[in-house]
């Protein structure tokens, strides 16, 4: 068993183990990623996706959208949400997340009132 930082106990599962405080610290620290390296990496997720920015002005603030202004934004995408949601704690003794929990709830009884 092991236990959180709500203090609840949890049996000790490799995935689990692997996320302790002792095997997050023992992780080598991430370089801080340059602006050409995520570039080069949109870009790339782009193509696979077969999106071509190159239709778009390069910059034009009179336009909707272009090349600058889409990779600033995946750019600061990239640098803020993925660490966000990979820091999310789950309990993995809890109730799985529900993108509508009222839907979920009707379905599973969950939240009912009547007998």
């Amino acid at each position: 068993m092991i236990e959180d930082r709500q203090g609840r106990r949890h049996l000790a599962t490799p995935a689990a183990q692997a996320m302790t405080p002792s095997a997050q610290a023992a992780t080598p620290a991430a370089h801080e990623v340059t602006d050409e390296e995520l570039d080069a990496y949109i870009r790339a997720r782009l193509v696979l996706l077969g999106v071509d920015l190159s239709v778009l002005p390069e910059q034009d603030d009179g336009a909707p959208a272009d090349q600058a202004r889409i990779m600033a934004s995946a750019r600061r995408f990239l640098r803020t949400t993925p660490g966000a949601i990979a820091a999310f704690p789950l309990d993995a003794l809890g109730p799985a997340p529900a993108i509508y929990p009222a839907e979920l709830s009707a379905w599973t009884g969950n939240g009912r009132t009547d007998p």
